[in-house]
This record gives structure tokens, C-alpha cells and sequence, in this order.
């Protein structure tokens, strides 16, 4: 990936303001800061996470702070690189040409099978199940990603036009 580190793969460099704080300011190495990094990538989200309330994806509902969660979740592993296969997962994804929002909800896609199956089914976290999955990767995510990319692009572009009117 052109010499790109995890860590900047995980949260590169941001811009902007949420909440009054200027997200250039922010730490990533602090965990409570990058997650303040990654709800930023989720503009389309903000209203849904401070009401509390479910969104609608495509047909799908999906709940942000879960949504938001699986990414905390794949940015500490690659962070920590543990397990390792993610960051290769997420290099080798990248180099495939997927852009890497999409890659990253490709690995949350993995985590939220292993914590589903755990939380539902009382399953332990089995990561040769993990490893095997994330080797499989892109498999059965086009579908997926293509509805998520059509609605977050629709969601984004009414996010600008309502800030638009905002400051009109």
C-alpha cells in the first residue's frame, strides 16, 4: 500500500470540526480520541448516534453505535496488529483495489460474526474461524458493500445539502 502504516490506515490524518473540537488536534494513539475519529468518518450517522436512534440501510436496519463499535473494534486490532491477519487482510484487500472504508467494514463483517456468534450462541471467540474467514475476503461482501456504498453516498450528499441550508 505504497508504504501506508497501519496506524495511518487506521486513522489518517482529519480535518474539520465536531463538537467544537478540531479533529486535526486529536490524538489517535488515545483510544477515546480515535474513536472521536471514527464517528467523524460517519457524518451520515451523527443524528442517529446522539438521538439514540436505529438507522435505515437500504432495507436493512442497522444500529450506528454498533456500527461504530465493530470499527473501534478493527482499528485496535490493526492498531495492535492482533491478530496480524487483519492488518494482512486489510493490505491485501487495499492493494486489490477496495477502497479502505470498505475494507474496514470487510474486517468489521468478520468481528461481528465472531461477537454475534458469542453473544447469541455463547460461542468462544475462535480465531482459525477468523483467520479463515478474513482469508476469504472479499467473498459474499460485494453484494453487501454495494447496497452500504449506494445509501451512505445518498446519506452523506443530504448531510452537506442540510448543512447548506443551515448556514443559508
Amino acid at each position: 500500500m505504497d508504504g501506508i502504516d497501519r496506524k495511518t490506515f487506521v486513522c489518517p490524518s482529519a480535518t474539520g470540526e465536531v463538537d467544537g473540537i478540531d479533529l486535526a488536534r486529536l490524538d489517535p494513539e488515545d483510544a477515546d480520541e480515535r474513536r472521536i475519529l471514527i464517528e467523524a468518518e460517519h457524518p451520515e450517522m451523527r443524528r442517529a448516534l446522539e438521538d439514540g436512534d436505529d438507522m435505515h440501510v437500504g432495507s436493512e436496519v442497522m444500529n450506528p453505535r454498533l456500527h461504530i463499535a465493530m470499527h473501534e473494534i478493527v482499528a485496535n486490532q490493526i492498531w495492535d496488529d492482533d491478530p496480524p491477519e487483519m492488518w494482512q487482510t486489510a493490505q491485501r484487500l487495499t492493494a486489490a483495489g477496495h477502497p479502505r472504508h470498505d475494507v474496514l467494514h470487510m474486517l468489521a463483517s468478520v468481528v461481528s460474526d465472531q461477537v454475534w456468534g458469542t453473544l447469541t450462541q455463547g460461542s468462544p471467540f475462535d480465531i482459525e474461524r477468523m483467520r479463515l474467514e478474513l482469508a476469504a475476503l472479499p467473498e459474499g461482501w460485494e453484494v453487501r458493500g454495494e447496497e452500504w456504498s449506494v445509501e451512505r453516498s445518498r446519506n452523506r450528499a443530504e448531510q452537506r445539502a442540510a448543512e447548506r441550508r443551515r448556514r443559508s
